[in-house]
């Protein structure tokens, strides 16, 4: 018996390597694919950014074939870079075969990197004494497809058709990551990217960028972790933000260089987005929340919706009626596209959502935690805008919602943490189970 519960230690060790050498690896590719995002949309806002990226090179070469091929194409030269490391990230969040050229990719990245200068080795020679190790440890797993995650026996599975997102909705995610960082940072950085739109717009629309940088990383962690069904959960909550978040700027915001990616962005989120309601509406988690909890919920969802349709509509019925004007208004007279997008959409779905709790549908509690984590990232997104122009002294300039919206943020939090806790699924084990042979 001893012999098989080394030989059972040692499959066990060699499994958490495993895991380890994974773990960096999805953190490497997640990084990636963040970083490739991140410059094409910066030089989507200003393509003169990176002119003198190749100025303290040791190499005349490096330096002349950067001024003379690189900056005389900005645009394309920077946005085809961000296109490879997007690839690589891809490639090693793919794993397999595929990974083994995503470490050789990245490895030679950073490789090349050193030749613009010696200010460079300070990134460069530090991150590849962690890439080389790391690809020779994960190297021989990469040999065949990744094996079926152990289940320890009587282990009943998660109540969700899948515990986490499939694999179609992992690369769904990573074809949005890049796409909202490049939209983020456009937005942050050109000054042409809002025109035309009143100052506390454009400083609402900024702050909004910033927050949608935040909600992208967090999509990119999720896609790294193991399923789970509160992670799933989470991450359509997350896409519930980004597919309201853009159709604004799709309807609202003057037409700029990104329209198509923003686009882009409505089509993925809001596609991962129903495709995921649709498997967990089809096998909803069991809640252990109690009655007071599934009412005080249900009730809140149900007068938010109210309350927020009574304030759109207040704005709206005296001008039909042959009043003034609403405010606000979107760019050149247009409707403001919250008031379409609240009152047509999402307003009905909280009032609904709040309806099934109190009901006590089985599916109510999975989309409450979908629809407060929407409420959450949205309500945060709208108080940054005030919070950046208090601390940098500019004027404040705060909408109707301004109260209702700072009670519900606090609130809305609180029932998040609370929910979560009530749907916890049984966790995979993290090792592999030990067999008894027979006793000698």
């Amino acid at each position: 018996m001893s012999t098989t519960i080394e030989r059972g230690a040692t499959v066990a060790r060699a499994h958490r390597q495993d895991v380890g050498t994974a773990a960096v690896r999805r953190f490497v590719g997640g990084f990636y694919l963040v970083m490739g995002g991140i410059n094409a949309g910066i030089v989507l806002g200003d393509p003169e950014t990176y002119r003198t990226f190749a100025d303290g090179s040791w190499s005349s070469f490096v330096t002349d074939a950067w001024r003379e091929v690189v900056t005389a194409h900005p645009l394309a030269w920077i946005l085809l870079l961000g296109a490879g490391e997007v690839t690589l990230g891809v490639l090693l969040l793919r794993g397999a075969h595929a990974a083994r050229v995503g470490w050789v990719g990245v490895i030679v990245f950073h490789v090349l990197l050193m030749s613009f200068g010696v200010g460079f080795w300070l990134w460069s020679v530090p991150a590849l004494a962690v890439l080389v190790p790391s690809a020779r440890a994960d190297w021989p797993a990469l040999a065949t497809p990744p094996a079926p995650r152990p289940r320890a026996s009587g282990t009943s599975s998660p109540p969700l058709v899948s515990p986490g997102p499939s694999r179609s909705h992992l690369w769904t995610t990573v074809a949005l990551v890049p796409a909202v960082l490049a939209a983020s940072a456009y937005g942050l950085l050109a000054d042409h990217a809002y025109r035309a739109l009143p100052d506390a717009t454009v400083l609402g629309a900024r702050a909004q960028d910033a927050c949608s940088i935040v909600v992208a990383v967090l999509l990119a962690v999720l896609a790294m972790r193991p399923a789970s069904v509160r992670l799933e959960l989470v991450r359509l909550g997350l896409l519930g933000y980004l597919a309201y978040s853009y159709l604004i700027y799709v309807s609202g915001v003057p037409m700029n260089r990104v329209f198509l990616v923003y686009v882009a962005i409505v089509a993925l989120s809001g596609a991962g987005l129903v495709s995921g309601l649709v498997r967990m509406a089809a096998s909803p988690p069991p809640s252990t929340a109690s009655r007071r909890l599934r009412r005080g919920t249900g009730w809140m969802l149900v007068v938010t919706g109210v309350l927020f349709a009574g304030l759109w509509l207040s704005a709206l019925l005296p001008f039909a009626l042959g009043g003034a004007r609403p405010d606000p208004e979107g760019v050149g007279g247009t409707p403001y596209p919250v008031f379409w997008l609240d009152l047509a959409i999402v307003l009905p779905l909280l009032v609904t959502i709040g309806a099934l709790l109190l009901r006590g549908h089985r599916a109510g509690p999975a989309l409450a935690v979908v629809a407060l984590i929407k409420v959450v990232t949205l309500f945060t997104a709208l108080w940054a805008g005030p919070v950046v122009a208090l601390a940098t002294g500019d004027d404040v300039h705060l909408g109707p919602d301004a109260g209702p919206s700072l009670l519900l943020l606090g609130l809305s939090g609180w029932l998040v943490e609370r929910w979560l806790r009530s749907l916890a699924a049984p966790p995979l084990p993290s090792t592999l189970p030990l067999q008894e042979g027979p006793t000698p």
